[in-house]
């Protein structure tokens, strides 16, 4: 079981990121922003699927962000994406 909520892990609303149409963006978490890039996880829904996604989003010659990268994580491997993760974790 998590140590925490979605709700602590994910504590930024959705006016934070700049998804596009038909996602609505439940909550989310900025991993890093630098002058180029946003990088961030949210859970989104898209009709009735919720899903965790890893966003990168470059500023253009405008300095509005685009999508660049994105990763739909579904509940299907997240076990498994989890456990790779820790095990990376401990990787020497």
């Amino acid at each position: 079981m998590a140590e925490k909520t979605l709700e602590e892990l994910l504590p930024e609303g959705p006016e934070n990121f700049p998804v596009g149409e038909g996602v609505t963006v439940l909550r989310g978490k900025t991993l890093a922003k630098t002058g180029q890039w946003l990088k961030a996880i949210l859970l989104t829904e898209s009709g009735n699927k919720k899903q965790l996604r890893l966003y990168g989003w470059q500023k253009n010659k405008e300095g509005q962000y685009k999508n660049r990268q994105k990763f739909n994580i579904s509940q299907g491997y997240m076990k498994m994406l989890s456990n790779i993760m820790l095990a990376f974790l401990d990787e020497k």
